[in-house]
């Protein structure tokens, strides 16, 4: 018998949610389909974190059951933690349903384990910077600047953000977008604006969060594991665009429409 079904349900000890009787049996649903995903210890472990997190958020207790439990378990189905302290995943409440906001640190993270490259990073650029980018080379140029206040910073205009991945190959490629680009699809996504969302607490996160997907059109072809695939579907129906259009392949992420 494998070590994902070895324990039986009744033994296993799992964290609580104070005051919430319901909340608790939902987590032990999560619980049991987590560990079919990623075995009992494992499983503890983010449930742990899950309850962790839910405790500390009476709207996050308040929302839909199953979408509680789905979101935990999509988090196993990606093999992305909840850790809080990691910042690969996050328990975001929209309008009673809870969703698994996905960082770009963790979208990071599942590229690089599926082989897809060898390290890839954002960067934003401010206008007080030295930058150049041709993109028919492939080359890119970028002198940072750090502020010396936190009120010098926040006075600086950011002018895009890019990211720069190391292929197997060791061939380095880069993807660029123009802040009213960026600013497009914040405008586009679903909630943005909503003090619960992701742009409003998490805005430099956000920005690097859009290249980062852009960048996996190009990268991901050459790792399509199941991982990845699942986290770029879960991206698209947790923060879908406003704009609906027709249905399209789950790659195609054309944030111009």
């Amino acid at each position: 018998m494998s070590t994902k079904d070895s324990t039986p349900q009744e033994e296993t000890q799992l964290p609580s949610v104070k005051a919430s009787k319901e909340m608790n049996e939902v987590l032990r649903v999560a619980f049991d389909k987590c560990a079919k995903l990623i075995g009992v210890s494992e499983a503890q472990k983010e449930l742990g974190f899950a309850a962790q997190i839910i405790s500390k958020s009476p709207t996050l207790q308040k929302c839909n059951a199953q979408s509680v439990i789905d979101a935990v378990v999509n988090s196993s189905r990606v093999g992305i933690t909840l850790n809080p302290s990691l910042r690969l995943a996050y328990l975001v409440p929209r309008k009673g349903i809870a969703t698994l906001e996905i960082s770009y640190m963790g979208l990071i993270t599942i590229l690089k384990k599926s082989g897809g490259c060898k390290y890839i990073e954002a960067f934003i650029v401010y206008q007080d910077e030295a930058f150049q980018y041709n993109p028919a080379e492939g080359t890119l140029t970028h002198t940072i600047y750090y502020a010396t206040t936190e009120a010098e910073q926040k006075q600086r205009k950011i002018i895009g953000c890019y990211s720069r991945a190391v292929l197997l190959s060791n061939e380095v490629v880069f993807c660029f977008m123009p802040m009213w680009e960026i600013e497009k699809v914040k405008r586009f996504s679903e909630g943005s604006d909503s003090k619960w969302s992701a742009w409003t607490n998490w805005e430099e996160e956000m920005i690097k969060k859009s290249v980062i997907k852009r960048h996996f059109k190009t990268l991901v072809s050459n790792a399509e594991i199941a991982e990845v695939i699942e986290a770029l579907r879960i991206e698209e129906e947790n923060n879908p665009l406003v704009k609906s259009s027709p249905k399209k392949n789950m790659f195609d992420f054309n944030f111009e429409e």
